[in-house]
């Protein structure tokens, strides 16, 4: 059920193929719960700027056997339009994951504040370079 707050990532890497490098990681995070993973597409972008995508079952069997533990509860969610936007974001030859996850750690929380009569007014993620800047602004005094 996708009744949590969705976020999604682009990632992208030099050269055009996945490592899989970060695989680990993700699965780390579906087993301990704390996220699952909705939509998983590959961008590739050639040389030429030419695109492929790859969703987790057109993968080779080798590639899909690494994904199947995180591929459990995911579905096509992207649209065409997505990947497109996602792709046109990426330099020439290079290779990207678009993930889309569900916020399992959320779920308790969200109990919480509503058992309490509560409700969440408003959610956001602030940048990196945001806060980055922020903290030398303060440094700078």
């Amino acid at each position: 059920m996708l009744d949590l707050p969705l976020e999604y990532a682009l990632i992208g890497f030099n050269g055009n193929k996945f490592s899989g490098k970060i695989v680990p990681e993700l699965l780390d995070l579906a087993q301990r719960e704390i996220v699952r993973f909705v939509d998983i597409v590959f961008i590739e972008k050639d040389e030429d700027g030419s695109t492929r995508t790859v969703e987790l079952n057109d993968l080779d069997p080798e590639a899909y056997e690494i994904f199947v533990p995180i591929g459990e509860h995911v579905s096509s969610l992207f649209t065409n339009d997505d990947l497109q936007i996602a792709a046109s974001k990426l330099n020439n030859n290079s290779a990207a994951v678009l993930i889309l996850w569900e916020n399992l750690w959320v779920a308790n929380l969200r109990k919480a504040i509503q058992d309490s009569g509560g409700q969440l007014v408003e959610r956001a993620q602030i940048a990196p370079e945001i806060v980055e800047q922020f903290l030398k602004e303060i440094a700078a005094g």
